[in-house]
């Protein structure tokens, strides 16, 4: 007689456990504040959740020295796993992803638009002779990061502008929507100038830099290629000599591929 009511709690608990992992994921790393905003949820439940989330292994807690705040773990990436396996991207990708590492060394992740985030689909991290360390989420902001930036820059001017305005709104920039959407729009008029994006970091290692170009398919952008690096060993100039070349004919093959996959013109 009970059986139902205890499995509808059962499934509201699971249900906000994942909406707050997926709002740590979402934010890479996120303040209490900011995950009772966007989860709705009461904070001592937040902090509940969380709690089971560090103690499952799927959450870790940032020390001050850090920033502070909560972020996911590599063990979530394992969540998705099955389902990048299985996408058609992810898989016509990899082959020129490796390719390319032969090439440049350094690693190079396909990243595809989900909401208003881009997540890694396909990655030659696991090859590349250069080994660094990198962030431990899949998800990231489709408006400050690289592949974001790329993405956005190719779209036609209206679309983009309703993700943009969306995606600030979406993140609680209602006061400041103007200001903020200015700023977002010189990142993309800068990436529309110079055929690339770039997103300058100071974790998870200082100096880190992020590049970023679109990945094309019937004159749209469907992925974003990113390759991370260090800016005081691959500086700007030697990016767009050494590496963008190599990058954007990876992109075209991606492309290429998919068209002989899906049997149209890319």
């Amino acid at each position: 007689m009970n059986q139902e009511p205890e499995r509808s709690e059962l499934n509201k608990s699971l249900g906000k456990g994942l909406s707050v992992l997926i709002a740590v994921n979402e934010f890479g790393s996120a303040k209490v504040t900011e995950l009772v905003s966007e989860t709705k949820l009461p904070k001592p439940t937040l902090i509940r959740i969380l709690n089971t989330l560090i103690a499952e292994g799927f959450v870790a807690k940032r020390s001050h020295e850090e920033g502070g705040g909560y972020m996911a773990t590599p063990k979530v990436r394992r969540l998705s796993s099955a389902f990048a396996q299985g996408s058609l991207l992810s898989q016509i990708s990899q082959r020129p992803l490796n390719d390319l590492c032969e090439i440049i060394k350094w690693p190079t992740e396909l990243l595809v638009p989900d909401g208003f985030s881009m997540v890694i689909e396909s990655s030659n991290r696991h090859i590349s002779p250069i080994t660094l360390k990198y962030f431990d989420q899949r998800r990231f902001s489709i408006l400050t990061s690289a592949a974001g930036r790329a993405f956005l820059a190719k779209l036609p001017e209206d679309e983009c502008q309703e993700i943009i305005t969306d995606a600030l709104v979406a993140s609680g920039e209602r006061e400041a929507l103007h200001v903020e959407k200015a700023r977002v729009n010189s990142w993309v008029i800068e990436a529309r100038s110079k055929g690339y994006s770039y997103r300058d970091y100071d974790s998870p290692i200082a100096g880190t830099r992020a590049f970023g170009i679109p990945v094309m398919f019937k004159g749209r952008p469907i992925a974003a290629l990113a390759q991370p690096s260090l800016r005081a060993v691959l500086s700007l100039e030697h990016f767009e000599e050494a590496i963008l070349p190599h990058l954007r004919a990876t992109a075209k093959e991606v492309s290429q591929e998919l068209a002989m996959h899906t049997k149209s013109d890319f």
